[in-house]
This record gives C-alpha cells, structure tokens and sequence, in this order.
C-alpha cells in the first residue's frame, strides 16, 4: 500500500547533431558505426554436416570439412580440404592439403594428400607430397607434381658445371659456393 519511492538517475541523453553544425556529419556517423554490429575478422570453416547430402560445387578460401555426402567439385586452392570420417565425396578435389578418412571418388590434386587409417580415394591423385596410414586405402593412379623451381636451379648448376670443367678447379667451388 505505501512504497517507498527510489530515486533512480536519469539517462544522459545526447542531442543528435543536426546538419547546420560542421561536426554533424562526423558525429552522426560515429553513432551509426558504433550502433551496428561488426563482422568478426576471424577466419571461418564451411562444414557440410554429417546428415547433409550437397549436389555442387564448392569454392571456399577457408577450411573445408565433409561429414556428410558431396556430389560436385571442391576447390579450396590455397586451404585444407577434410574428408572426415563416414565423409564422402564424388567429384574433383583441389587444395593445397588434402585430408581424407572418409571415401572420394574423382580426381585429387593437391601439394599435399593424405590417406587416413579409414580413407579411400578411387581416383587419380596428383600430388608434392603423400602419406598413406595403416588401413588407408589408393585405387587408382598416382602423379608426383613436377617441382618447377628445384629444376631450374639444378639446370643451372648442370650448365655452370659443365662451362667450369674447362677452367681451374679453384673456380668451380666458387662458383657453386655462390649458387
């Protein structure tokens, strides 16, 4: 019946600028980048779940992980492709690592390819570098990208080599020291 009455403070309350002062437009858009939530910077993963089934093609610039079924392509050329476990994919891969303990089908390219202990690719692979765990299963052919720099550089050393064989031997570990 009788309350006590509480003296709450007020809100402060700032006028909105208007457009006839010079720092109007400066203000009003602070208030607005403040008001709207930013994008967080933090890289994200596309996850195609374990009851998903995907018909198309895939490009992420992030990390790719398939628990559930693809059917198309993925590309994810600079990033890390992950066919989990009970993870199926029909279509060509293309990334810079690969990571299979599920089942794909199509053709894998990437610098690096790993078969895990419940993997399978049936397919052509090509590939800088491969690991195949116990269990882990490769039907299919195999490619070893060539290494286009290593090549140029032991063409150099080949030529200089044998420019070098005519002159004193003084020469030539100066030369390849230099390389």
């Amino acid at each position: 019946m009788f309350t006590k009455r509480q003296n709450k403070p007020t809100p402060e309350v700032t006028p909105i600028p208007t457009a006839s002062t010079p720092e109007a437009p400066a203000k009003l858009e602070e208030q607005i980048t403040i008001a709207t939530p930013t994008i967080s910077e933090e890289k994200s993963n596309t996850i195609i779940s374990r009851d998903v089934i995907f018909e198309g093609n895939i490009t992420s610039n992030e990390q790719v992980h398939i628990y559930g079924k693809v059917i198309g392509n993925i590309i994810g050329k600079n990033n890390t492709v992950k066919v989990m476990l009970n993870g199926q994919v029909t279509g060509n891969i293309t990334s810079k690592e690969l990571i299979v303990n599920g089942r794909v089908e199509g053709e894998c390219l990437s610098d690096s390819i790993s078969i895990e202990n419940n993997g399978e690719i049936h397919g052509t692979i090509q590939y800088s570098n491969l690991s195949i765990k116990k269990g882990g299963i490769l039907s299919g052919q195999a490619k070893v990208k060539e290494a286009t720099l290593h090549n140029e550089k032991v063409t150099q050393l080949k030529d200089r080599v044998k420019h070098d064989l005519h002159t004193p031997t003084d020469n030539i570990d100066k030369d390849i020291a230099s390389i």
